[in-house]
């Protein structure tokens, strides 16, 4: 027999309304009355008030959902260290509002926007934008990272342009004039190789955040007279375990690499180690967005810092705070580390 808020009042002597006050306000009732209406809950096996009823009851989950990237599952999102990066700033706002945080496959019916159990939404990916019409039909708050809805939307994205451009730069600097790049491919499948010369569509980066990282690479390269359709270019999915491998295959002159991926940058340092050069005298490689994991790389991964813990506090603190939506553009860090070094004689 289910035992009910109503069979614990009887038993502790007392109105439902003092036993729902020591469950629900207990501040409200006297220690010697609060710890009486306890025990007869445990005698009894009563949890407590059903949550289902208080969250029909209030009309609240607080609860942010955060969509993760198209094609992935719930498992693949955890999976990926920057998305965690993210959702562990997103996780510290919410436990600082008494928020929980649920994550929500992209999809639509069932699995989408329309069925999920929470009051706000932060969508992390362009593909996303047909899911704004329903949370807006919903009447939820929501924000938008890593790229440019347009005004009226609350939004955070890194000038990723700006970021690419330094790291470019950086090994430009340094004399380094042979070059190869690693981009993204965001969907499962084999790498894809952009043979130098060739003309490249904005998709050979990947997604346009991807694209805009591309661009700045290009800006760089540019101001040292380097088109940057003659530098070799594989698209690569990140979790691709022969990438690396491919790469410095197929770009054998090249003495300094761009990875648009922190993963794919630590899995070239360690190839280069199979093949016996070494970074930074034989090869210098700067990777995008930073881990824990690319400082204790061997060498230290020079990297560019994409700012994601700061973009899921910023994404929170968006979808729960009141006022005009608001859009804000994060510079990213060049954090300098020992994978990059003077250019060596060309090989």
């Amino acid at each position: 027999m289910r035992i009910r808020l109503v069979d614990v009042a009887r038993a502790a002597g007392v109105s439902r309304g003092t036993a729902s006050n020591v469950f629900n306000a207990p501040d409200m009732v006297r220690p010697e009355l609060r710890e009486r209406v306890l025990a007869a809950a445990r005698e009894l096996g009563y949890l407590g008030p059903d949550a289902r009823g208080r969250l029909l009851r209030d009309g609240r989950f607080n609860t942010i959902g955060v969509m993760a990237p198209s094609d992935w599952g719930v498992g693949d999102a955890l999976g990926n260290g920057v998305f965690r990066q993210f959702l562990q700033g997103v996780a510290e706002v919410c436990d600082h509002a008494g928020y929980s945080l649920l994550l929500v496959p992209d999809g639509t019916s069932s699995r989408g926007i329309t069925a999920a159990l929470a009051d706000g939404f932060i969508f992390g990916r362009v593909e996303h934008m047909h899911q704004i019409e329903p949370a807006r039909l919903r009447r939820s708050p929501f924000a938008v990272v890593d790229f440019d809805p347009g005004p009226g939307i609350n939004a955070v994205r890194v000038d990723s342009r700006a970021g690419a451009l330094a790291s470019a730069r950086h090994l430009l600097e340094l004399g380094h004039r042979h070059f190869a790049i690693m981009s993204f491919r965001r969907e499962a499948g084999p790498s894809r190789y952009h043979a130098p010369g060739q003309h490249r569509p904005a998709e050979a980066a990947g997604m346009p955040t991807d694209q805009e990282k591309y661009i700045g690479y290009g800006l760089a390269l540019r101001e040292a007279g380097i088109d940057i359709e003659s530098v070799p270019m594989l698209q690569a999915n990140p979790a691709d375990p022969a990438a690396a491998a491919q790469l410095l295959d197929l770009a054998p002159q090249a003495t300094a690499i761009l990875s648009m991926s922190v993963m794919q940058g630590i899995g070239i340092l360690a190839e280069a180690g199979r093949r016996g050069l070494l970074v930074p005298r034989d090869l210098s490689v700067v990777a995008y967005n930073d881990l824990p994991e690319a400082a204790a790389a061997t060498p230290a991964l020079t990297t560019v810092d994409g700012m994601g813990l700061e973009k899921g506090r910023i994404a929170a603190r968006l979808v729960l705070e009141a006022g005009a939506p608001r859009q804000e553009v994060l510079q990213p860090r060049l954090l300098l580390r020992a994978s990059t070094g003077p250019a060596p004689s060309r090989r």
